[in-house]
């Protein structure tokens, strides 16, 4: 811990478990998806269809923002590498020397054991606005604003996390959107794609939709199945 992440962490969670309207939204927006990943792929798919430039214009449009929903994979597998691999940090919630308050609405359930640094809702919100913004400066301006106070800030505000995990989430996650804008990246990861666009519109958009549906529920239904395939597999190997 640090002055920084002290001092601000302290100010924000002083407000909470005084209102318990205050809390109710602030833990609703922090753990629905419909007001996290749900807005902000609304806003990309607003932005996917909403471009009436040139076709040219349109392809590179659709390129960026098709490598933004990709790399945001890697991205987060990297952010819980890299929180397994590093020292381990506790969730300030769970820190008994900063005394913090609980929200009223609050049930911590399963935030214990993983480390807090970096956010991986910073790396995934920042990069997805990041890669918005490079198509549509007022929608990603918008999805940065949401991001910083309707994401990230609440989640300091329960004790989720430090603000120096915010803010290394939020720098590695703009990075990693901001890699959208080169084609040299961005062709061999979205080429594919694009071909099956052209060649099948059909099956590349039904496609596209389970890929957004699974970024805006943070992948919680791959990551599950994916749990319950290891087990299996485990099981199988034990028999």
């Amino acid at each position: 811990m640090n002055a920084f992440d002290v001092h601000i962490l302290l100010f924000l969670n002083g407000f909470a478990h005084r209102w318990w309207t205050l809390d109710a939204i602030l833990t609703t927006i922090s753990f629905n998806h419909l007001y996290k990943g749900g807005m902000f792929l609304a806003v990309l798919c607003f932005v996917w269809f909403q471009s009436t430039a040139k076709t040219e214009e349109i392809r590179e449009k659709h390129q960026i923002l098709l490598y933004t929903l990709f790399i945001c994979v890697p991205g987060l597998l990297f952010a819980r590498e890299a929180a397994a691999i590093l020292p381990f940090r506790e969730r300030p919630l769970f820190e008994s020397g900063l005394n913090l308050r609980h929200a009223f609405t609050l049930d911590a359930n399963g935030l214990d054991g993983w480390s807090s640094f970096p956010s991986d809702h910073a790396v995934l919100f920042f990069a997805l606005a990041t890669g918005v913004f490079l198509v549509s400066r007022r929608a990603g301006w918008f999805l940065y604003f949401y991001a910083a106070f309707l994401i990230c800030l609440p989640r300091i505000f329960l004790g989720f996390h430090y603000p120096t995990d915010v803010l290394a989430g939020a720098l590695f996650g703009s990075a990693l959107g901001y890699s959208a804008r080169w084609s040299a990246w961005r062709s061999p990861i979205v080429g594919p794609a694009v071909r099956l666009q052209e060649a099948s519109p059909g099956i590349f958009y039904a496609a596209f939709f389970l890929l957004v549906y699974q970024t805006a529920v943070l992948y919680d239904p791959l990551r599950a199945t994916v749990s319950v395939a290891h087990e299996i597999v485990l099981a199988l190997l034990h028999s």
